[in-house]
């Protein structure tokens, strides 16, 4: 039965509230998340779990998500577009130099920060709820003397609906064919209790660029490293190709196997290096799609088919005159158009005319997809998790009484406690020498 939230009576010459509904589920998002502060009764109606299902029903999307990257604020700024360029929400910078990586298809984005280790973070735009992934390694892995994180991506679980990141991890300075590999998982749903936890190694090395993975239906496909190869290698005694994808359930957190890739594209002559540079891995209309981006040429969109038997259909190849050289393909719509970005440029491309409409998107550099809903109230990290008292995400944290820090905010105390410990010094050795004099 159908939850009834009281907006007003209609002796109050305001609209009956099913005839109110009527009407607010056809607006944009951005204008309802304004009108939640009309009245503590609208806010109530706007956030109800039936009228935010109901409006996301009627406005499938996607949004467009932006990572801005200025010069003189050093980047950072977090943008939710519409499909016509306008900005639908904006998320203040939560860390310096951010980058906007692995968002497709989810309620959630994740921004990194790349300086003495990598820091991610992963985003609620709805609620602006922050989760800080932790960056140490997993208890399994407390052993290994070097730890190189290399390739990272983060999903759904369909059957307990779960978030969980995955993480391959190189153990050694070498580029050889035989320089292992460990992967780790982390469920971002465990709240404090959240940790990374140690898996078995990929079967072949996993690249480290962005692009290079993605998750679909709760499976990540890592496209295989071919430049640290010096020969082709063997899994289940088949030769792996190049453009070969190695497959991780992120719901049994299991190795599946090795993937080959489109034929042309393993039986092609382009130079391991130059193939590595033109792939890229999509997730389009639900189905995995590798992305051939040849130089001076046109950019394939390969669509897996058959997963065991490897069989691949090319449904659209994209000319690069037109600007496409360093295009991304986002979405495809209901009407057969599909959502680019190109730098700067979000474009709206027609495959069967060939015709663009572009809108700009100034200092947006790292771009994706975002198919929750802005109205939801409801929190993905808030369970049995704890808020770091000084930036407020949640996450794994340490505590000194009476605080909680998140790994991010303790290195930061930590670095400034040893600048004031310097300065000590410096202030000390100053006086002794005054003295002296």
């Amino acid at each position: 039965m159908q939850r009834k939230v009281r907006v007003a009576a209609s002796s109050d010459g305001v609209l009956p509230e099913d005839m109110l509904r009527h009407i607010l589920v056809r607006l944009p998002a951005k204008a309802l998340c304004l009108f939640r502060s009309v009245s503590r009764s609208w806010r109530s109606l706007l956030s109800d779990p039936l009228f935010v299902a109901a409006h996301k029903s009627r406005h499938p999307g996607p949004l467009i998500v932006t990572c801005t990257s200025d010069l003189f604020q050093r980047g950072g700024t977090i943008e939710i577009l519409d499909l016509a360029g306008h900005v639908v929400k904006r998320i203040a910078p939560i860390m310096k130099d951010a980058r906007l990586e692995r968002t497709r298809h989810l309620d959630l984005i994740c921004v990194s920060r790349n300086e003495h280790r990598p820091t991610r973070h992963v985003i609620n735009p709805a609620t602006g709820d922050t989760f800080a992934l932790p960056g140490r390694r997993a208890k399994e892995h407390a052993h290994v003397e070097h730890f190189f994180p290399v390739s990272f991506d983060f999903g759904q679980v369909g059957s307990t609906g779960e978030y969980k990141a995955i993480r391959c991890v190189s153990i050694d300075y070498s580029d050889s064919e035989s320089s292992p590999m460990l992967c780790e998982v982390i469920t971002l749903n465990d709240g404090r209790h959240a940790r990374w936890r140690g898996k078995q190694g990929p079967p072949a090395p996993v690249t480290s660029y962005g692009n290079k993975s993605v998750v679909i239906n709760g499976v990540v496909y890592f496209l295989v490293d071919f430049l640290k190869l010096n020969k082709l290698i063997k899994f289940s005694g088949d030769h792996v190709k190049p453009g070969s994808m190695v497959l991780f359930n992120l719901e049994t957190e299991e190795w599946m196997g090795i993937v080959q890739g489109p034929l042309p594209v393993r039986t092609g002559s382009c130079s391991y290096f130059s193939l590595h540079m033109e792939l890229s891995l999509l997730c389009l209309d639900g189905f995995l799609v590798m992305a051939h981006n040849c130089e001076d040429c046109s950019l394939d969109l390969w669509f897996l088919m058959d997963t065991e038997k490897s069989l691949w259909n090319k449904r659209y190849s994209i000319d690069d005159q037109n600007g496409n050289l360093f295009v991304q393909p986002l979405e495809i719509l209901s009407d057969g158009r599909m959502v680019l970005s190109a730098p700067g440029l979000l474009r709206l491309y027609d495959p069967i005319a060939e015709t663009y409409i572009d809108f700009e998107m100034r200092n947006s550099t790292f771009v994706g997809t975002y198919t929750g809903s802005l109205l939801s109230s409801e929190s993905t990290f808030t369970s049995e998790a704890e808020r770091c008292t000084i930036c407020g995400c949640y996450g794994t944290l340490e505590a000194i009484e009476p605080y909680a820090l998140c790994e991010d905010c303790m290195s930061h105390q930590a670095l400034l406690l040893l600048q004031r410990l310097e300065g000590c010094a410096e202030l000390g050795t100053l006086s002794r020498i005054t003295n002296c004099q």
